[in-house]
């Protein structure tokens, strides 16, 4: 999860321009990119290891809940849409006419970004998580906030909400920092 912070971050350094408040990770591994293969052998690299990721979940989880289940399909469909798919299917150049590459590559984005926001959620029912309703319940919120402003941004150009980069590192971070937390402290079966 961190790489997923760093390598954008070291990537954008070699990109002209790039700046990481106003252009979203996707930009950099659009047709022209000077780090187009690189972003996206990253992209399907982060998809491997949220897949491995929900596995080790999974293997931690006491129960067989469709709580449980819509959280480790939350972890799988962000690391195969947002991950994998993402990183086999370049996004767009700002202002280009959109491709099927394009399409692909904005529907499984934000498919798996939709399905990891609802993790904090699927938790309040998981009782191995029990102990962090609270926690889980503000983090669903900020993450369905910061990805409402991240998806406003797009259409944007100045100002705060045209900031798509910091709204998408935001959401990020929030639902990250979700299920991690879940992550460690939920007792191995």
């Amino acid at each position: 999860m961190i790489g997923d912070f760093v390598v954008p971050l070291i990537l954008g350094r070699k990109y002209p321009n790039h700046n990481i408040f106003q252009d979203v990770i996707s930009e950099l591994g659009t047709k022209g990119s000077p780090v187009r293969k690189q972003l996206s052998a990253w992209l399907i690299i982060l998809g491997i290891l949220f897949t491995c990721f929900g596995i080790g979940q999974g293997l931690q989880f006491r129960g067989q809940t469709w709580a449980h289940w819509m959280y480790l399909w939350g972890i799988f469909v962000f690391g195969i849409g947002a991950g994998v798919i993402a990183g086999i299917f370049p996004e767009d150049t700002k202002g280009a006419e959109e491709t099927i590459s394009g399409k692909i590559h904005g529907i499984f984005s934000g498919l798996g970004f939709m399905f990891l926001i609802m993790n904090p959620l699927w938790a309040l029912w998981i009782d191995e998580l029990n102990g962090l309703k609270g926690l889980n319940t503000i983090l669903f919120i900020l993450g369905v906030i910061t990805f409402g402003l991240f998806a406003g941004s797009e259409k944007k150009e100045a100002g705060i909400l045209g900031m798509s980069g910091l709204w998408q590192r935001l959401n990020m971070f929030v639902i990250y920092s979700a299920i991690l937390i879940n992550f460690i402290v939920t007792k191995p079966s």
